[in-house]
């Protein structure tokens, strides 16, 4: 008697009678089904990738403060695109929450611009941006998605034409090629 026969009961061998039926010599030993895990670690795997993917479902988070005000829009805002932040406050130039060039009286320095004062390349902001690139193509490559190249503006509602134009010639230097600019809901417009 080998160690299969000792470790039965009545309920396995009942059921193992009605599987084998009369097809099968009795005599013939058949190995028991032991724990098949193979569908449980699939519906784990499905779990997970939901998670993962449900997991940054609002990618992006904006804090007012006196520094960032936001332009009011009487457009409905539906759920932001994952994308690259780039905030213009009253005082600095940020890219996902990092200073990258500071601001005088609404304005890049001149120092930091590639062709002085009427230059609209911002050298800080290209290397912050390139080195974000970098990163976003290397993600992509890996998980087989094409770099959309998507820049996400944020810039406070007072900020000058002058300085968005640099700010978006800057991100097109470094690959962005779609923008969507951020603003809160709320504003009543009388066009009377």
């Amino acid at each position: 008697m080998n160690d299969q026969q000792a470790n039965s009961n009545p309920v396995d061998d009942l059921w193992l009678q009605k599987k084998l039926g009369k097809k099968q010599k009795p005599d013939r030993e058949v190995e028991r089904p032991g724990l098949m895990i193979n569908s449980l670690m699939d519906a784990f795997t499905i779990i997970l990738c939901f998670l993962m993917k449900s997991f940054g479902a609002d990618p992006v988070q904006i804090r007012e403060s006196d520094e960032l005000t936001l332009p009011r829009t009487s457009e409905d805002t539906n759920g932001l695109e994952d994308a690259i932040v780039i905030a213009i406050s009253t005082k600095a130039i940020m890219v996902q929450d990092n200073k990258v060039a500071d601001l005088r009286d609404g304005a890049v320095d001149e120092s930091f611009k590639r062709d002085g004062m009427d230059g609209l390349l911002i050298n800080p902001l290209l290397d912050a941006l390139k080195e974000r690139v970098q990163h976003l193509k290397m993600l992509a490559a890996r998980t087989n998605n094409p770099f959309e190249g998507m820049a996400l503006v944020v810039a406070h509602k007072d900020t000058s034409f002058r300085l968005i134009t640099e700010v978006l010639y800057t991100a097109g230097q470094a690959e962005f090629v779609k923008f969507k600019f951020v603003a809160a809901e709320g504003a009543k417009y009388n066009l009377e």
